[in-house]
C-alpha cells in the first residue's frame, strides 16, 4: 500500500469504499467544483512562484510548472549562488531554532490549576520522550523532509507537511510541493481546507483502490500500467456529521480520494485532525498563501543575477577582446587563440589590433557585493550569525534578546501554524494507536500545554529570571536582621521556587507534587 494514503486506511481512519452511485458522484462533483474555484484563486500566485524558483533555486520549480516527468529545471537565470546559499542558511537556522534533533525542542506541561500527581507526571514524561523519539526516528521521515519544508517556507512563503498514520513507523511525514495543493482558510484565518492534486501510475492506483477504480483505469492498468492517473485528495471540515458515531465518515474532517478525469470517488473517510500543516511566513489578511523573505529579496536577486552576467561578459571581453582586422592584406582566417598563426601579405602595413574595452571591474564588484549584503540581510543572516567568542555573558544575552525581538513574530506564527498542530496530530495518533500510557483518570481533557524550547521562549524566560533576581537583590537590604519589616509575608516562596524551575527548563518530574510537599512538611513538623 502506498505510504501517501495510509492515513485513510488506518484503524481509526479506515477508508470506506463507495459505489459510483449518484450520491458519490454528487460529492465528487462538489469537491471538483471547489477545486476549480481554489485553483482560480491561486493562479495569480503561480507566476511569482515560478520566478522565485527560476531566480533562486531552480530545482524547486517542479514538474507541475510545465516540466515533463523527470525533466531537470533550467538554471539559465542564475549567475550568483548568494541567494540560494542565503536561503539554505535561513532554512537550516529555522531547523536549529525550532526542531533541532540534538535538543528536546518542546515539553509537555499542565495548565495552571490542573490536578498534579505522580501518575500525571509519569504520563507527561513518557509522552514527551515518545514524541521526541518519534520525530527523531529515521523511519518516520520527519528530519528528512522538515528541511525541505523550511526551504519552501522561506522561498515561497508557504509550506505544506502531510502527517499520516503508517503501519510500520506509526506516523509518516512528507513535505508536499506547493504546486500540488490548494488552500482555504476558516473565519479565524487558519487553513482548514486542503485539496491536493497529484498523479499515480495506473498500476499504483489499482493496487491502492482495487475495484473502486473506474473501468478505464482498470483497463489502463492492464494495457499500459505506467500511464499516469490524476488523483484529487481533499481534506476539509465536515458539517453534516454525527459526533457520537464511531464511523470514519463522521470524523471532524472529511477525506476524499477522487479520480480527477472520471469523477469516480475512490475512497471516502475522515480525519480526527487536519493531516496537513500549512505554515505561512507572513500573510496579508484575506489571503490563504504567505509571502516569504525571498519575495522581498526578489528585486535584489534580479539585479544581482543581471550584474553578475554583465560582469562575466565584461571580464570575457577583457581577456578575449574583439579584434579589428583590415578587410584585405591577410591570407586565410584569423587565428586568435594561443599559438595561432595568421598570415599577411609581404609588405603590408596592416595589423590585427584589439578593440579597446574599458571596464572597471572593481566598481562592478563593489556594486555586486552591496547587492549580496542586502540579500543576506533580508534572509536574516545578521540575526542567525553566532555570537562573538570574546563577548561577555551579559553582552551575549543583550544581543540575543535583540535578535529574538526581530525573529519573534516569525517564530510565533510558526509555533501557531506548524509546531502546535504537528505535535497535536502526532500525539493523538500515538494515543489512538495505544503507543502512549492510558490517559490519567484525574486529568481532565484539555489540561496539557506545550512549552517550546525556541530561542524566543528561552530569551523570554531569561528576562523573567533576571527580573526575579533583580527584585530579590533590591529587597535584600530590607531583609537584614531576620526580616524585621515582615516583607516576605508578601511573597509565596513555593510559587517562586516552582516558577524558577519552569524558567530554567527543569523537567516536571524533578519537582514533587504539592500534596507530597505538604505531607513531607507535616511529617517533619510532627
Amino acid at each position: 500500500m502506498s505510504a501517501q494514503h495510509n492515513a485513510c486506511m488506518s484503524a481509526q481512519e479506515g477508508g470506506k469504499r463507495l459505489d459510483t452511485d449518484n450520491d458519490s458522484r454528487q460529492k465528487a462533483q462538489a469537491v471538483l467544483d471547489r477545486l476549480a474555484a481554489l485553483r482560480a484563486a491561486r493562479d495569480h500566485w503561480t507566476p511569482a512562484w515560478r520566478e522565485l524558483a527560476a531566480q533562486i533555486m531552480p530545482r524547486k520549480g517542479g514538474q507541475a510548472y510545465g516540466l515533463s516527468q523527470g525533466a531537470r529545471p533550467g538554471d539559465e537565470a542564475v549567475f550568483d549562488s548568494t541567494p540560494a546559499h542565503s536561503l539554505e542558511l535561513l532554512a537550516s537556522g529555522l531547523g536549529g531554532l525550532l526542531t533541532n534533533p540534538a535538543l528536546p525542542w518542546f515539553d509537555l506541561r499542565l495548565h495552571k490549576g490542573s490536578p498534579d500527581s505522580d501518575e500525571v507526571r509519569a504520563f507527561l514524561g513518557h509522552c514527551r520522550e515518545r514524541l521526541l523519539a518519534l520525530f527523531n526516528t529515521e523511519a518516520t521521515g520527519f528530519q528528512a523532509c522538515v528541511h525541505e519544508l523550511y526551504l519552501d517556507l522561506c522561498l515561497f512563503g508557504t509550506a505544506v507537511l502531510y502527517v499520516e498514520p503508517d503501519p510500520d513507523s506509526l506516523v509518516r511525514f512528507s513535505a508536499r510541493p506547493l504546486s500540488e495543493v490548494h488552500l482555504a482558510e476558516d473565519a479565524r484565518g487558519m487553513v482548514d481546507t486542503v485539496i491536493r492534486t497529484y498523479s499515480l501510475t495506473a498500476r499504483q492506483a489499482l493496487q491502492q483502490w482495487g475495484r473502486a477504480c473506474s473501468l478505464d483505469v482498470q483497463k489502463l492498468a492492464l494495457e499500459s500500467p505506467e500511464a499516469r492517473v490524476n488523483i484529487v485528495h481533499a481534506a476539509f471540515p465536515r458539517l453534516d456529521r454525527d459526533p457520537g458515531s464511531p464511523g470514519s465518515i463522521h470524523f471532524p474532517f472529511a477525506c476524499f480520494f477522487i479520480e480527477q478525469d472520471s469523477g469516480v470517488v475512490l475512497e471516502e473517510s475522515g480525519y480526527h485532525e487536519l493531516p496537513y500543516m500549512c505554515p505561512r511566513w507572513a500573510k496579508v489578511s484575506g489571503e490563504a498563501y504567505g509571502r516569504g523573505p525571498a519575495l522581498t529579496a526578489l528585486s535584489d536577486v534580479r539585479v544581482l543575477n543581471a550584474m553578475s552576467r554583465t560582469a562575466l561578459m565584461a571580464a570575457e571581453k577583457m581577456s578575449d577582446p574583439p579584434l579589428m582586422v583590415p578587410d584585405d592584406g591577410f591570407l586565410g582566417p584569423i587565428h586568435s587563440g594561443p599559438g595561432g598563426l595568421s598570415y599577411y601579405r609581404a609588405g603590408s602595413q596592416d595589423r590585427i589590433e584589439a578593440l579597446p574595452v574599458r571596464v572597471d571591474l572593481g566598481s562592478i564588484e563593489v556594486m555586486i557585493e552591496r547587492r549580496r549584503q542586502s540579500i543576506r540581510r533580508i534572509f536574516l543572516a545578521d540575526q542567525l550569525a553566532p555570537e562573538a567568542v570574546n563577548s561577555t555573558a551579559t553582552e551575549a544575552l543583550i544581543r540575543q534578546g535583540e535578535k529574538m525581538r526581530i525573529l519573534g513574530p516569525v517564530l510565533g506564527r510558526l509555533q501557531t501554524e506548524f509546531l502546535a498542530p504537528l505535535i497535536e496530530r502526532a500525539f493523538n495518533i500515538l494515543l489512538r494507536e495505544g503507543e502512549l500510557p492510558p490517559w490519567p483518570k484525574t486529568l481532565p481533557q484539555g489540561s496539557l500545554r506545550v512549552d517550546y524550547a525556541t530561542p524566543v521562549a528561552q530569551a523570554q524566560r531569561q528576562a523573567e529570571a533576571e527580573n526575579l533576581a533583580q527584585a530579590v537583590r533590591y529587597l535584600q537590604p530590607l531583609l537584614a536582621g531576620g526580616d524585621p519589616f515582615r516583607i516576605l509575608d508578601n511573597f509565596e516562596p513555593d510559587a517562586m521556587a516552582r516558577h524558577a524551575a519552569t524558567l530554567f527548563g527543569l523537567p516536571p518530574e524533578y519537582l514533587r507534587p504539592k500534596e507530597t510537599v505538604e505531607a513531607l512538611r507535616l511529617a517533619r513538623k510532627e
